[in-house]
Parts: C-alpha cells; sequence; structure tokens
C-alpha cells in the first residue's frame, strides 16, 4: 500500500519523545528523542537489535511504563490529541497491544469465550448475548472455528494462541496494534500465517499497525514504511522497499547484510555480522551512538549527534548531497 503522507494527517504522532531511567546517582535514557508519525491504514516497522527502544516505545504508547521509568520529554498524540496525561482512556478502547508470548496474555483459568465476552462488555454497553455473538465473530475473522469459544488456552496451538490474542486486541475495536514481536515463538509456516492475518486486518478493518520486530525478513514482507531504532535513537526512516533496498545508514545496511539468503549462490558465504554490541543505556558514547560499531566513523560522529537530514537518516554521511553508503 502506498500512502501520500503530503495529503492526510497521521493517525498517532509522536514528538521528540523521550523515556527516562531515574536511578540514586544518574538518569539514563532509553528512548532518546523520538519522533515518529503512523498514518491510517499502515504498517509501521520498528527495528533494531535488543536494546534499541523498541519495545519501550511501544509501551510509551500505551502508558505502561512504571517508575522508575518515566517520559521526561516529548508528546504523544492520537488524532490530534494527548493522550500521555491520561492514556488508560485509550488503552484498549482506542490502541490495543499483542505481546510477544500469548501464554503470559492469556488467562489459563478462564476459557477464551469469557476472556472475549470480558473485553467486549468492558468497552461496550451490551448485553452477554451480544458480546458472546461477537465473540465468535472475532473468532471467525481471525481464523478459529467458533465452537471452539469454550475452549481453554492450554488447548491451542502457539500460532492459534496468538490469533485468540490478536481477537483480544481487536475486540474493542482500536484505530491502532502494537504487536511486539508477534510472531517471534511461532514456526515459520504459522509465522506467516500470522503476518498475513494483520495485512488483511489493516486492509479489511483501516486499522493501522506498529510492528516491531528484529527480523529484516518479517519487515521486508509486512510493513509499509520501516523506522529503524539504535539506543533509543531513530537513524533511519522510509518507505521499506526504499530502506531496505537502498539504506543510508551504516547500522541499517548491517541489519539488511545481516539478513540469510536464500539464494543458492549465497550458501558458501558467511554471513555478515555487525561488529560490537548495542551500547549499556548507562554507557551511550557522545556524538552518533554507533561510532564504535562503524567503519566509516570519523572525528565528527565522536563529537556530534547528527540531525535526520532529508526527514530520513540520522548520519554525517548524508550531511552533504551525493554523501551516502
Amino acid at each position: 500500500m502506498t500512502i501520500d503522507r503530503t495529503m492526510i494527517e497521521p493517525l498517532l504522532e509522536i514528538k521528540n519523545l523521550s523515556v527516562s531511567l531515574k536511578k540514586r546517582d544518574n538518569i539514563s535514557v532509553a528512548v532518546d528523542d523520538l519522533s515518529l508519525n503512523l498514518y491510517p491504514g499502515e504498517i509501521l516497522g520498528l527495528v533494531g537489535e535488543s536494546g534499541a527502544g523498541k519495545s519501550m516505545t511501544g509501551s510509551a504508547i500505551l502508558g505502561l511504563i512504571e517508575s522508575p521509568l518515566y517520559i521526561s520529554a516529548g508528546t504523544i498524540s492520537l488524532q490530534g490529541r494527548s493522550i500521555i496525561e491520561a492514556p488508560e482512556n485509550i488503552r484498549g478502547s482506542q490502541i490495543s497491544m499483542i505481546f510477544q508470548d500469548p501464554l503470559v496474555s492469556l488467562n489459563p483459568l478462564k476459557t477464551i469465550g469469557e476472556q472475549l465476552i470480558k473485553t467486549i462488555k468492558t468497552h461496550f454497553n451490551i448485553s452477554k448475548a451480544e458480546a458472546l455473538d461477537r465473540s465468535k465473530k472475532l473468532l471467525s475473522d481471525v481464523g478459529i472455528d467458533p465452537e471452539r469459544i469454550e475452549a481453554y488456552p492450554h488447548t491451542f496451538s502457539g500460532g492459534m494462541r496468538q490469533r485468540v490474542v490478536i481477537a483480544l486486541a481487536l475486540a474493542p475495536e482500536p484505530s491502532v496494534i502494537i504487536a511486539d514481536e508477534p510472531t517471534t515463538a511461532l514456526d515459520v509456516s504459522v509465522q506467516a500465517q500470522i503476518l498475513n492475518l494483520l495485512k488483511q486486518l489493516c486492509t479489511e478493518r483501516g486499522t493501522s499497525i506498529i510492528l516491531i520486530t528484529h527480523d529484516m525478513g518479517v519487515i521486508s514482507e509486512t510493513t509499509d514504511r520501516v523506522a529503524v531504532l539504535y539506543s533509543g535513537r531513530l537513524v533511519e526512516i522510509g518507505k521499506t522497499s526504499d530502506v531496505l533496498q537502498r539504506p543510508q545508514h551504516p547500522y541499517t545496511a548491517g541489519l539488511v547484510a545481516s539478513t540469510p539468503n536464500i539464494d543458492p549462490s549465497s550458501f558458501d558465504k558467511k554471513l555478515f555480522q555487525i561488529p560490537g554490541a548495542m551500547p549499556d543505556i548507562d554507557d551511550v558514547p557522545d556524538g552518533c551512538a554507533f561510532h564504535p560499531r562503524c567503519e566509516h566513523a570519523r572525528d565528527k560522529c565522536q563529537k556530534h549527534r547528527p540531525p535526520l537530514f532529508d526527514a530520513r537518516v540520522s548520519c554525517w554521511l548524508s550531511e552533504k548531497p551525493g554523501g551516502t553508503l
């Protein structure tokens, strides 16, 4: 799906968001001056290694961060209205979340029907019979036989449980769903089914999705745009095909290069690995946070943090025309 961002207003708008961790001796920054827009009906991917700030961003949107973590700067707006002050007013009803492990998300002592009905009645003033009908329809929408509505979570496979969790996320009819690594624990064939289901939701319901993942293959197959995070900072953003085919930031290029290739001619080649590791939030270097791992780093990278050039990439290589990888 191609979205002309000059013609529509963003559904969800994040401006200069910072999430900090208060410690006894200092304050560390987990998400650092992040700005993102999510548009109606699109799937926006958040990608990066563990510790990049992906899940923290999703939690901040829903107001799920707790002390000693706190939002230290920035705004989050849904349809032009700030949601930072009272995220509980939009949690579930307007923005839902799909968590990584469906076993953690589902109550093992209640049937999936009981959980769906309770969720629906929490958000809508309807009878139990009407909630039951909606529950069955939701199960059908996500590819589960409605006759299994009285089953318990342990009787479902991992992929089916994740479908139930998606049904629960859809129950309040939200405009935004945050999917936090929704396919990590699933095998490849089931993963493809879940991703196709998410794309179908965008097409048929107009739902917007933030897909959090570390898998560049998932990003390639599923998202319309992708934002690459490193040490809580946005380092590159753009249309998925542009970012993956013509990465402008060395970190993005490394992520793309480290993705396995199914081309038989590449089977005998060693898979690329980005040297080093993501810095701890207490030890983020000055300047560009990626510079200790970057083969293109120079003195300026060590001293000064680059802005987002051309609304696309935060790298000093892009400071001048033609200064790309």
